[in-house]
């Protein structure tokens, strides 16, 4: 899965289906049961412009949705991590039980409400309160997921405080710059070298596409991506 972290949700599927997701339709997104469907809609689409927030609005659109999805991902564990290295316990594993995700999960979501968290924090820590949700209710311990959306309702809660004061608090856009440069900064440094290779040896290729698809084998980079990266580069200089 894209989050090492959930049980559940496929964050792939979910970025292939959700802009032309609607909830009154009927369909399901993807393997999220229906009823949690639009609320999970919501903050999987406010989390793609967390992971793309330094590209135009609705930037993430036309990225693979295979790509979103790892990006998303990204910004899932570090939020969860960063509220477990202040609660000081480690984040559960797949194969814990039931019981200890539970409490593990009380004890995460009791920081997070004291302690100063930001928006997107809030919106990871409920899509991962969401994945354990639909996990138990897969499972049909019903008894279990009624304590999980306990914790829901106070972080959803929480969560729209939080997006008031977004607007209006200057430390929280500072917050989320020095998150957004520390996030893209090994990318954006990976970017620039191939881009100066280019420069540099671009007579020793057939084409441009040629060299996006050694490359992006070589680093492990989607073909795409790289070949978007060059052509803008291209088209700057001309």
């Amino acid at each position: 899965m894209s989050c090492v972290y959930f049980r559940h949700i496929n964050l792939v599927e979910v970025y292939e289906q959700l802009e032309g997701f609607t909830f009154y339709k009927g369909a399901d997104l993807s393997n999220i049961q229906y009823q949690f469907g639009e609320t999970l809609s919501s903050c999987f689409e406010e989390l793609s412009y967390a992971a793309f927030d330094q590209c135009q609005e609705d930037a993430w659109k036309v990225f693979p949705a295979v790509e979103v999805a790892a990006e998303v991902g990204d910004v899932i564990e570090a939020d969860l991590e960063q509220i477990a290295k202040i609660a000081e316990i480690s984040m559960p594993s797949r194969r814990t039980s039931a019981q200890t995700v539970i409490g593990k999960l009380t004890i995460l979501s009791i920081h997070s409400s004291f302690g100063d968290f930001d928006f997107w924090q809030k919106t990871s820590l409920l899509t991962y309160q969401y994945d354990i949700l639909c996990w138990l209710y897969s499972k049909n311990k019903i008894e279990e997921a009624f304590e999980v959306y306990e914790l829901i309702l106070r972080t959803q809660s929480e969560r729209e405080v939080a997006y008031a004061r977004r607007f209006t608090s200057a430390k929280q856009s500072e917050i989320a710059r020095e998150r957004a440069k520390k996030r893209h900064a090994p990318t954006n440094k990976v970017k620039l070298e191939l881009l100066a290779e280019w420069d540099q040896t671009a007579g020793e290729y057939k084409s441009r596409a040629d060299f996006c698809r050694i490359v992006s084998q070589r680093e492990g980079f989607i073909y795409r991506t790289v070949y978007d990266w060059v052509a803008r580069h291209d088209k700057c200089k001309t």
